[in-house]
């Protein structure tokens, strides 16, 4: 059975609309790539009506709520094949793509705010704090981010690894057990070769924890799932805004993990701190 698609009700006549309603019904079926970067504020002002009125609009649509529903939009004209890097036109100019880039990173860390779980991070915490060893594999474009998670938490005492090599990473998780973390990284949680290796250590019974969406082929043979959102359509281009997502949930975990360690992390950090001193310039 076809269920209709949202811009498809919007033009239809399936849904009661009030006056207010069409008005913001009309700038979304007009300009659709654009209003999945605005605020709720924002498409309310334009359509000269209020907050509410964009949300309870959302809910008619069958939206959990209006970042629900740009969620849903995003999915819905991206697979149209109509989004293309970040909504960016080949007449753009610097300024418009400044703008964009950052709507759209402003927009992708507000979902996340809907969709990170205080308890998933608290849970992932307490499988970190005690382990014996920490992993973190990512391939492409999650490779950075698996390496600056490196970077974050080797200070913290326990050995830290981070692989972006899928023949290493497959023999690392041949060797794990269950005292160590293994964390994969993959917005999509889709790419083989990731999934392949989470489901070796997910064997070895290593303390599997997957930074990707939930419900994903990868999400499926981790322990625990930071649940990644962001609007983007990986499959026509390379993820900006996905990465970031990613970053601010490395940081979100080090932090707590820093917190539940305590004082062994902060003795670390001034010896650390101490022995850079000399490789700095005096002033």
């Amino acid at each position: 059975m076809h269920r209709n698609t949202l811009l498809e009700q919007l033009s239809s006549n399936t849904l009661k609309l009030s006056k207010s309603d069409q008005k913001v019904a009309a700038i979304i079926t007009s300009e659709p790539a654009a209003v999945i970067h605005y605020s709720i504020a924002r498409l309310a002002a334009l359509a000269g009506v209020s907050e509410p009125t964009v949300s309870r609009l959302s809910h008619k649509l069958g939206c959990d709520g209006y970042t629900d529903f740009k969620l849903r939009l995003a999915q819905e004209i991206s697979s149209g094949g109509r989004l293309f890097v970040e909504n960016m036109d080949a007449t753009d100019n610097t300024q418009t793509i400044i703008n964009k880039i950052l709507s759209s990173i402003e927009t992708s860390v507000h979902s996340m705010q809907q969709s990170t779980s205080a308890a998933s991070i608290e849970s992932a915490t307490a499988m970190l704090a005690d382990s014996r060893s920490i992993y973190f594999f990512g391939i492409g474009a999650s490779g950075p981010v698996a390496l600056d998670a490196q970077h974050k938490f080797f200070r913290f005492g326990i050995p830290v690894v981070a692989q972006t090599d899928y023949i290493n990473q497959r023999m690392m998780c041949s060797m794990l057990g269950p005292e160590d973390a293994a964390i994969f990284i993959s917005y999509t949680g889709r790419t083989r070769e990731i999934v392949a290796s989470a489901a070796v250590a997910s064997e070895r019974g290593a303390r599997t924890i997957g930074l990707t969406q939930q419900g994903s082929p990868l999400a499926g043979h981790c322990r625990e799932v930071l649940n990644v959102v962001a609007l983007e359509d990986t499959d026509l281009y390379t993820p900006m805004t996905s990465r970031i997502i990613h970053l601010v949930l490395i940081d979100i975990l080090a932090t707590k993990l820093a917190i539940t360690l305590g004082e062994k992390v902060e003795t670390n950090i001034r010896a650390i701190k101490r022995n850079l001193q000399a490789t700095r310039h005096d002033g």
